[in-house]
């Protein structure tokens, strides 16, 4: 028979490899490697640059010369038929085909700006569904490993109250922590079992090609840590100042618009047995539709723009500066847990089955006692879990998520 001893001491080892499995150490370039290659074939990411290349296309239509040239054929059987043919052509004087270009310059930089962030955020998307993933299953694993210990230690128990060393009470308290067990148990399984779909939402993959990287990876070593040197990388203040320049630059196309462009026009032919040739221009009077309104309102638009983007830096600057900080308090804390903890879980195992065995310990203690640890071992993974997540948005914030990435590869 299986000694009481041995018992707890072989759940005591699977218990450290559940604390310490989550964390297993990895090859940094390898993960990213394949989260880089997995992301790049995701169908959202084939959407992303398909809508970027839709951009481009519809700026490069809008770059195209604004006036075709016509073609002109008449014909006219009077005393004496006339036959003519001409080419007219509309002329921009008035410079809305540059101004046009230069609008569609900045549309391009803002389709760039657009593709780019939303790249990041699915890098985001996917490492924050890898982290719950990894979390879940550490939840599992720990709880799994309790709930085993537990039923063998149960087992244990009501052989020593068959042998007279222990009471009944001793073999109920076991039982009701058995049983109360299975509803953690139970919450854990279904957090797995959500963590595994959203990573296949996300991913496209129902487990990690690679074990997440250490927790001692997931800081700065090649990105920046300065909130102020960040913030003009910042997608979102990006895009602001590219909008505003593209208001500005359509306040510049519809004051051109105002503008009439002359029509300039040749022919040749014949009239009778004469040749004749004309010159024609034609220009059109802007009495009734002149354009101010719509000049009127671009123009509001570029100050509404330049009005807002002011806000909208200091409050991009907030959310890196309030990124950072939530970052560091959460490191800080899940530092804290390890220094607290250290091997002290995995060297209480044969410490509380000591002092229970030689009665220095009641069995409610010992079971309260084994509660606890788990509890501890939870709280870590929940630490590293938050710590990992804040990472992540503090990378996203800071426009950083690719160079992070590419550090672990290289």
């Amino acid at each position: 028979m299986e000694s009481l001893s041995a018992v707890v001491r072989r759940c005591a080892l699977l218990l450290l490899l559940c604390a310490t499995g989550a964390q297993a150490e990895t090859a940094p370039g390898q993960w990213a490697g394949w989260l880089q290659q997995q992301i790049n074939n995701l169908p959202a990411s084939r959407a992303i640059n398909a809508e970027q290349e839709r951009w481009l296309a519809e700026n490069r239509d809008a770059a195209q010369p604004l006036y075709n040239p016509e073609l002109n054929i008449g014909y006219e059987d009077s005393a004496d038929t006339t036959r003519t043919v001409g080419l007219s052509q509309t002329l921009d004087w008035s410079g809305k085909a540059r101004a046009n270009r230069d609008a569609v310059a900045v549309r391009d930089s803002l389709a760039q700006l657009r593709a780019d962030k939303a790249r990041a955020s699915l890098v985001a998307d996917s490492l924050n569904a890898l982290v719950a993933f990894d979390a879940a299953r550490a939840r599992l694993a720990a709880t799994r490993q309790q709930e085993q210990q537990l039923s063998a230690l149960s087992d244990l128990i009501r052989r020593r109250e068959q042998a007279g060393d222990l009471g009944q009470v001793d073999a109920q308290l076991a039982w009701l922590s058995l049983a109360e067990t299975q509803q953690t148990m139970a919450q854990a399984e279904s957090d797995a079992t959500a963590a595994a779909t959203r990573l296949r939402q996300v991913l496209a993959s129902a487990q990690p090609g690679q074990p997440l990287p250490a927790a001692r990876h997931w800081q700065a070593v090649a990105v920046s840590t300065d909130a102020s040197q960040r913030l003009p990388a910042s997608f979102d203040l990006r895009l602001a100042q590219q909008q505003l320049a593209l208001a500005e630059q359509d306040a510049t196309v519809a004051g051109r618009q105002r503008r009439a462009d002359p029509t300039l026009g040749v022919s040749v032919g014949k009239e009778g047995d004469d040749n004749l040739w004309g010159v024609d221009i034609s220009l059109p009077l802007k009495l009734f539709n002149t354009g101010k309104e719509r000049y009127q309102a671009a123009l509001a638009d570029s100050d509404a723009r330049r009005a807002l983007l002011e806000k909208t830096r200091a409050d991009i600057a907030a959310r890196l500066d309030g990124a950072l900080r939530d970052y560091q308090q959460r490191r800080e804390r899940w530092q804290t847990w390890q220094q607290l903890t250290g091997d002290t879980l995995s060297r209480s195992d044969a410490l509380l089955q000591r002092v229970w065995q030689q009665g220095e310990l009641t069995t409610q203690n010992y079971l309260q006692a084994l509660n606890q640890r788990l509890d501890t071992r939870l709280s870590g993974i929940a630490l590293r879990e938050a710590m990992q997540q804040a990472w992540v948005r503090w990378l996203r914030e800071s426009a950083q998520l690719n160079d992070w990435l590419n550090q672990l590869a290289n």
